[in-house]
């Protein structure tokens, strides 16, 4: 059965073709999930695709079938590809998210939620809401966004002592850092734009470019994954880190993105 959105009191806004639902381009390792293996000595790398990130493949994996199409007709067709909703194509994305929500339609809020945060991902206000679409929806998983992307991982971020703890090589990967592993002396490196960070397992105590620095909580190994302080590793790589505790979300967003 066809379900549609009730647009009654709402004023549809329009949507600039140029610039929102661009046809996605590749984002390199920034679109993945890259889990942290420890496998005799090293660290390996293993790439799993969109439909990892919050159990969703998302609105993008349907872009090559509308992508010459205008921004709402694009938006429109792929609500209703996937969830089977009707909608106004010449909505506002803010629109779009508070009429789905309205109509009970959790799932299609966030997915379009999601656009709104990549398309503004300096903006944590819109991280927040897609947090809260989440948390409606179930989700009381710590969630983590770098630079408008979800990242997603096979190992749950996990918290001690009030710190988030979280895989490392999603975190550096996903902010195209260097990262490398020494299972004998079982320290993490991270290289990053000239800052190298070197972290050392059940170790309270880090370097960055060789200057010693005091963790509150060491890294540690879960499930065979490498996992590291959320806060410590991204600030130290030049990045804002904001928490959000209503919701159990960092959000990580690089120093140079524009407001």
């Amino acid at each position: 059965m066809k379900k549609s959105v009730i647009w009654a009191g709402v004023i549809s806004l329009s949507l600039m073709a140029s610039t929102a639902f661009a046809a996605p381009q590749n984002q390199g390792t920034n679109d993945t999930t890259i889990q942290a293996e420890i496998e005799d000595g090293t660290v390996s790398g293993s790439v799993s695709g969109d439909e990892k990130n919050d159990g969703s493949k998302g609105l993008q994996n349907a872009y090559e079938n509308v992508k010459d199409k205008p921004a709402g007709a694009r938006i429109a067709e792929l609500l209703k590809t996937k969830y089977n909703i009707d909608v106004n194509a010449d909505a506002s994305l803010a629109t779009l998210v508070t009429a789905l929500e309205k109509d009970g339609e959790l799932e299609a809020a966030a997915d379009v939620q999601a656009e709104v945060v990549s398309q503004d991902p300096a903006n944590i206000e819109e991280y927040k809401i897609l947090s809260k679409l989440k948390v409606k929806l179930g989700d009381k998983k710590v969630k983590v966004y770098v630079n408008g992307k979800t990242l997603g991982f096979e190992v749950s971020p996990v918290v001690e002592s009030g710190r988030t703890l979280i895989p490392f090589r999603a975190i550096s990967e996903s902010l195209n850092a260097v990262v490398t592993y020494d299972n004998v002396s079982k320290t993490v490196t991270v290289t990053r734009d000239g800052v190298e960070v070197k972290l050392t397992l059940g170790s309270k105590t880090a370097t960055i470019n060789g200057k010693s620095v005091t963790l509150d909580v060491a890294g540690k190994v879960k499930s065979n994954r490498v996992l590291v302080p959320l806060r410590f590793l991204s600030e130290a790589l030049n990045t804002n880190v904001t928490w959000d505790t209503e919701t159990s979300s960092a959000i990580i967003i690089d120093k140079n993105t524009e407001a």
